[in-house]
């Protein structure tokens, strides 16, 4: 499968879960994509050509969205990070990378 159709069918299966969100509170899908972006702390950037538009996007204030709905929206828009991610989380690169001391190292990132 090209690089190409895998996107196309990762936006299509985004698409369908802000539109499905959308749907379940009775709002607009900008507004859902606009809300989720805002309270993820993003300044979303509004564009659009009329009034209309404007006003349905600046409507995205009105709501907040629960945070089923931002773990749905999360998960499938979540970035696959690929080759050499993948590979160096296996045990064995692992290993190879730290001398066979990776298990007795602190993790400082994960202390807290």
């Amino acid at each position: 499968m090209s690089a190409f159709v895998q996107q196309n069918e990762r936006n299509l299966a985004i698409a369908r879960i802000v539109d499905t969100v959308a749907i379940e509170i009775g709002c607009s899908a900008a507004q859902v994509a606009l809300n989720w972006l805002r309270q993820q702390e993003v300044i979303p950037i509004v564009g659009a050509r009329k009034h209309s538009q404007v006003q349905d996007n600046l409507n995205c204030i009105n709501f907040n969205l629960s945070a089923e709905q931002i773990e749905k929206l999360n998960h499938v828009s979540q970035i696959e990070l690929g080759f050499p991610h993948d590979f160096l989380q296996q045990d064995m690169p692992r290993q190879f990378i730290f001398g066979g001391m990776y298990d007795a190292i602190e993790n400082h990132r994960h202390r807290f």
